[in-house]
């Protein structure tokens, strides 16, 4: 795998490794360190992503907006569903109380 861009590999785990810009220091401190996974496919899947939201978020030089970094890592992180937690979003979401479903049996 070549190497993937902001990112070092240090006892097995990649960890992404940036530099803020001058007009970023402020909130972002000049230098920080981000653990991103010991898997090298989703380390650079995460590092691309993080990169793309550094890059948004720093592009204009006037107004630099804080996110946090490590919700933002996070988010990137699949979650998975059970068929139950499904229905009682749909059931939620359409208005139908669980006492309607007695009828329906």
């Amino acid at each position: 795998m070549s190497h993937i861009p902001y990112t070092t590999c240090r006892h097995g785990t990649y960890y992404n490794n940036r530099r803020a810009p001058k007009h970023a220091v402020d909130l972002y401190d000049s230098f920080k360190r981000y653990g991103l996974s010991s898997d090298p496919v989703v380390a650079t899947t995460y590092a691309k992503r993080l990169s793309e939201v550094l890059e948004t978020l720093w592009q204009s030089k006037h107004s630099v907006s804080f996110i946090n970094i490590p919700a933002v890592l996070d988010s990137f992180i699949p979650r998975f569903f059970s068929l139950s937690e499904i229905a009682a979003e749909y059931r939620g979401g359409r208005g139908i109380s669980d006492h309607l479903l007695r009828w329906i049996d």
